[in-house]
C-alpha cells in the first residue's frame, strides 16, 4: 500500500503548485474554479496511473493486467481520493487564508507603528516653538529691563539648549540624567527673570539616571510650574521635582505654588501635548495635578519603565 500513500507527498505539492499558478493567472473566481478542478482531475489520473504501475513493481508483476487494475481503482477508491484531494485543496486554503491574514496584520501593525511615530514626532515638534516663545518672551522681558547683561547670558544658555535639541531631534529617547540637564539650563534662564521668585530644588535617585524616557517629556511640567509661578506677586515660588523609582515605575512629584488669580489654570498646550504623547506610547500611565494647601500643587507622573516602544 505505500505507493497509494507516498505519493500522495507529489499530489500535494501538485496542488500547491496549481494554487499559485491559479492565483497568479486567473483574475476571477469562477475561472480559479474551473482551473482546480483541470487541475484535479489531471493530478489524480496521473496518481491513479502512478500508482497502479508501482504497484504491479512492488509485487514483482509484470504489466499484463495493469488496465485492469487501473479500471478497478477508477471504479472504487476514486471517490475516496477525490475526498482526499478536496481536503488537502481545503487545507491549503486555509494556510493561505491564515498566512494571508497574519502578514495584513503585520502590515497593519507596521502602517500603525509608522503612523503613531509620525504624531508624537509632530506633537513634539509643537513643544520647540512653544518652548522657545516662552524663553524668547523671557530674554524681551530683560531687555527692556535693561538687564543686558542677564540678557546676554540668557542668549548664552539658550543656545546651548537649541544644540541639544538640534543633536536630541531624531531621538526618541533621551537618558533622564540628559533630560534633567536640559531642565536646569532652562531653569537657569528663568532664574535671571525672577530672581527670587524662583526658588529650585531637583532631586533625581541616581538608579534613575540611566532610564531612557521619551525626549522633551518632562520640560513641559516644569514650564508649566514655572508659568504658575510668574503671576505670584511677591511670594517665593518653590519649584521642588523629585524622580525615583519603584520597580518597573518611573515617578516623578514636583510641587511648585500657584497664585489665586492664576490664568493658567489646567494643562496648557505644553502638558496637552505631553498627556497626548503620553497616551501614544503608554497603554498605562498617570498625569495628575492636585491642589494641596497653601496654594501649592502637586504634580505626579507615573510611567512604565519598560513599556516604552515608540
Amino acid at each position: 500500500m505505500s505507493p497509494w500513500f507516498l505519493s500522495w507527498i507529489g499530489v500535494t505539492a501538485g496542488v500547491f503548485f496549481s494554487v499559485d499558478l491559479n492565483n497568479r493567472i486567473y483574475p476571477t473566481p469562477s475561472k480559479r474554479f474551473l482551473a482546480h478542478m483541470l487541475w484535479m482531475v489531471a493530478l489524480l489520473m496521473c496518481y491513479w496511473a502512478f500508482c497502479s504501475a508501482a504497484r504491479n513493481l512492488v509485487r514483482g508483476e509484470d504489466l499484463s493486467n495493469y488496465w485492469s487494475i487501473f479500471t478497478r481503482v477508477l471504479s472504487t477508491s476514486s471517490q475516496l481520493d477525490v475526498l482526499i484531494y478536496l481536503g488537502v485543496l481545503a487545507a491549503i486554503f486555509s494556510l493561505r487564508f491564515y498566512h494571508k491574514s497574519v502578514q495584513e496584520g503585520i502590515e497593519l501593525k507596521r502602517v500603525q507603528h509608522e503612523l503613531t511615530q509620525e504624531q508624537l514626532k509632530n506633537l513634539r515638534s509643537q513643544l520647540n516653538p512653544h518652548f522657545l516663545f516662552n524663553v524668547l518672551n523671557t530674554i524681551a522681558s530683560l531687555v527692556r529691563l535693561k538687564r543686558e547683561k542677564d540678557a546676554v547670558y540668557a542668549l548664552s544658555e539658550l543656545s546651548m539648549m537649541l544644540r541639544k535639541i538640534l543633536e536630541t531631534n531624531n531621538e526618541s529617547s533621551v537618558k533622564i540624567k540628559d533630560e534633567v540637564a536640559f531642565i536646569n539650563s532652562y531653569l537657569a534662564i528663568q532664574k535671571i527673570r525672577f530672581l527670587d521668585k524662583l526658588n529650585t530644588s531637583i532631586s533625581v535617585n541616581t538608579d534613575c539616571l540611566e532610564l531612557q524616557i521619551p525626549n522633551m517629556i518632562l520640560h513641559p511640567l516644569v514650564e508649566n510650574a514655572v508659568q504658575h509661578g510668574s503671576q505670584l506677586e511677591s511670594n517665593q515660588n518653590p519649584v521642588d521635582l523629585k524622580i525615583s523609582r519603584d520597580k518597573d515605575q518611573l515617578k516623578l512629584v514636583m510641587t511648585n505654588k500657584v497664585a489665586k488669580d492664576d490664568t493658567h489654570k489646567g494643562f496648557g498646550i505644553g502638558l496637552t501635548n505631553t498627556r497626548e504623547r503620553l497616551s501614544k506610547i503608554y497603554s498605562h500611565f498617570v498625569l495628575e495635578l492636585y491642589p494641596l494647601e497653601n496654594g501649592i500643587f502637586e504634580t505626579r507622573l507615573a510611567i512604565p519603565i519598560e513599556e516604552q516602544d515608540a
